[in-house]
């Protein structure tokens, strides 16, 4: 189907297991739509007459919310054939694909719907966890990520622009347990992988201690991962590198011309200081 059609949004189920809305996304889509860019990409949604609803929503949650909110009674939509999504595992890799095509996702929802890709990709393929044993399960759990990573096809690295790296690291991060994912996913360190990646790294307990002191009210809530970890262990902050550590590094890598280009920049910052240098 090419033409979407207008559908009431009194008609359309949201599925209860759908990733929590991102307040400012929704602002932002509504604000564009106000703004009298109205076009917007159609949302997905299949024929589904369950507790009283005619369709069930695929893909579009913010997109509906921003509709919804704004008191309009009716959205585009795509109408997928049941046929075509009948199952679900159909309708999350359908969910999955436009979700990471899109790119707006945060980093730690990125993870989550490859991780999701993942096990799709196990229960078609066989290459599942079975027989697995307990005292080996998280060396098993990383060795069938490298495997997935290694056998990520080339044509959805390409369509997707994940490395084989990118997906190692997602499937980590993915490890970080269903409520904690809520916890932290408005807060910014969703949208940082270094922190993502050291908070999948401690324990299921002290992963839920970290996500309450970073999502505590005040001013002196910890901001990173690393900070929220020198709480816990009454230990000192990391020490914050100065700035002009990473520009002297990022300066050492450039070319002669780049360098040169710098100096031309800022001249009067180099004749500034060789005066004083003069003194």
């Amino acid at each position: 189907m090419t033409t979407p059609t207008k559908i009431k949004i009194a008609d359309i189920r949201v599925p209860a297991n759908r990733r929590r809305l991102d307040p400012a996304w929704v602002a932002t889509i509504m604000a564009d739509i106000q703004g009298g860019n109205g076009h917007m990409v159609p949302i997905e949604i299949v024929p589904d007459r369950t507790d009283g609803f005619e369709y069930r929503l695929i893909f579009g949650a913010h997109r509906l919310a921003a509709v919804a909110g704004l008191g309009l009674g009716e959205i585009d939509a795509f109408v997928k054939d049941p046929k075509e999504v009948a199952t679900e595992t159909q309708i999350r890799k359908r969910e999955i694909a436009e979700n990471l095509i899109r790119r707006q996702l945060s980093v730690l929802d990125r993870a989550k719907d490859i991780a999701d890709w993942r096990d799709i990709y196990d229960a078609e393929h066989g290459t599942g966890k079975t027989g697995r044993k307990k005292s080996k399960e998280v060396v098993e759990d990383d060795e069938l990520s490298a495997k997935f990573a290694l056998n990520f096809s080339e044509a959805a690295q390409t369509v997707l622009g994940i490395s084989r790296r990118s997906v190692f690291h997602a499937l980590k991060i993915a490890t970080i347990p269903e409520p904690i994912r809520q916890d932290i996913s408005l807060h910014p360190i969703a949208n940082s992988q270094t922190d993502l990646l050291q908070l999948a790294a401690e324990p299921a307990e002290r992963q839920a201690a970290i996500a309450r002191l970073l999502t505590m009210a005040g001013d002196d809530a910890p901001k990173t991962v690393a900070d929220a970890i020198a709480v816990i262990d009454r230990t000192s902050k990391p020490a914050t590198a100065p700035k002009w550590e990473k520009l002297a590094s990022d300066f050492s890598k450039m070319k002669e011309g780049e360098q040169d280009r710098f100096f031309e920049l800022h001249e009067a910052a180099i004749q500034r200081w060789l005066k004083g240098r003069q003194r």
